[in-house]
């Protein structure tokens, strides 16, 4: 009876491994672009990943130990923590459960792609790679569309759950580095497909009329040139120096057409609020309103990620925000040689420059954030937990 249940055990525990996560993973990459709404995605995401991986984790303690010990999980569990422990001065009506809930949520995405990169099988990068793949004729769909009833002044949204052009840039951008980041560390043959996919998924950045994403695009090109350094790193950056030329001389209204959209006035009144509790912060969860009367409208992000976890979670917060994001940009330098990390590096650099005009709100349930900020850093831990474990198995 105890070898059936053990037998049993085991093909649960390879079934979650190699095929509902790997699903999983691929809807919670495409899911926005592809699922009719969002409630509807949110519970794909605890179908598919929360409730397996926590399923897997509780089946095999001892296989799942190494997540415990990679230094970007653990830099998140303690921030995690603190932003829990920071409810107690928290102004917030929502209960501890239901705050609660969204670090474990992110928990259950590190130990997802840590699961799946543990196994003999890629899983984690064909995963990825297949959601790249699908956004192909997703974003070409979505492309045509706009093109086809453009009006003066449009700005692509996207199709299935996507509302809003600023936060679909996101994903678009998401796909467009890791296309880029492919097409600069696969053998030449392989990198031409990928840097056509990379072109397209750039075309509809643009069209969303997002500038940010923009800049962050060309600080992940930075990365990419460093850390690859070849002659493709020399045509990146005289590519990159054409575009921007291009940009400037024939849609300069891309750029400059909207201003700043009052987002130093926006962080200029979110510092002076974070003055009166600077170093706990006012509570994860808590209220917060930015009045901006030009627009007559208040505002409840910063617009900067940054600032956001600096206005919940005090400076104490933001060092273990930047600790965790420093550990995991660390890995990846240390390991540029392996081209998934320079690929993840690229991915993290990318979200870390498009947070620097976006966003606010911390430990959010799935939603395009989560493109620029926890999936990132849950493929960083995953490769280093991996790489790991074949050091260990190897010495």
């Amino acid at each position: 009876m105890h070898t059936q249940f053990d037998s049993w055990t085991q093909r649960t525990y390879i079934f979650i491994c190699n095929w509902l996560l790997p699903l999983g993973f691929v809807a919670l990459l495409v899911g926005l672009a592809a699922l009719p709404e969002r409630s509807l995605y949110h519970k794909v995401f605890y179908a598919l990943i929360a409730v397996p991986a926590l399923l897997a984790l509780i089946m095999r303690p001892r296989s799942s130990g190494a997540l415990w010990l990679d230094p970007v999980i653990i830099a998140f569990l303690i921030f995690s923590t603190w932003a829990l422990i920071s409810v107690c001065w928290s102004d917030t009506d929502q209960s501890f459960s239901t705050l609660f809930k969204r670090p474990l949520y992110i928990l259950m995405l590190f130990a997802a792609c840590a699961l799946m990169a543990l196994q003999p099988n890629a899983r984690l990068a064909y995963s990825t790679l297949l959601a790249a793949l699908i956004m192909l004729p997703l974003t070409t769909y979505s492309l045509v569309l706009f093109v086809t009833n453009w009006t003066p002044g449009a700005r692509l949204v996207g199709d299935g759950a996507l509302d809003n052009p600023l936060l679909s840039s996101h994903l678009f951008g998401f796909f467009c580095v890791l296309w880029l980041a492919l097409s600069m560390t696969l053998s030449p043959r392989q990198s031409w497909p990928a840097l056509i996919a990379a072109v397209l998924m750039g075309l509809a950045l643009m069209a969303t009329g997002s500038r940010t994403p923009l800049v962050a695009i060309a600080l992940a090109c930075a990365w990419l040139i460093v850390a690859c350094w070849s002659k493709r790193s020399a045509w990146l950056l005289l590519s990159g120096v054409l575009m921007l030329l291009a940009l400037v001389l024939l849609y300069p209204e891309l750029l400059s057409s909207r201003g700043m959209s009052y987002r130093p006035e926006l962080w200029a009144k979110t510092l002076s609020k974070v003055a009166q509790q600077p170093w706990q912060g006012f509570g994860f969860g808590a209220h917060l309103a930015i009045f901006i009367p030009d627009l007559n409208v208040s505002f409840r992000e910063p617009h900067n990620f940054a600032l956001g976890v600096l206005y919940y979670t005090g400076i104490i917060g933001l060092a273990l925000w930047l600790t965790m994001h420093g550990l995991a940009l660390f890995q990846c330098w240390k390991h540029r040689s392996n081209y998934l990390f320079v690929v993840c590096g690229a991915l993290l650099v990318y979200g870390i420059s498009a947070g620097l005009t976006e966003g606010g709100g911390i430990l959010s349930r799935p939603k395009e954030h989560w493109m620029v900020t926890w999936i990132p850093l849950a493929l960083i831990a995953a490769l280093s937990i991996r790489m790991r474990q074949t050091q260990r198995a190897q010495s």
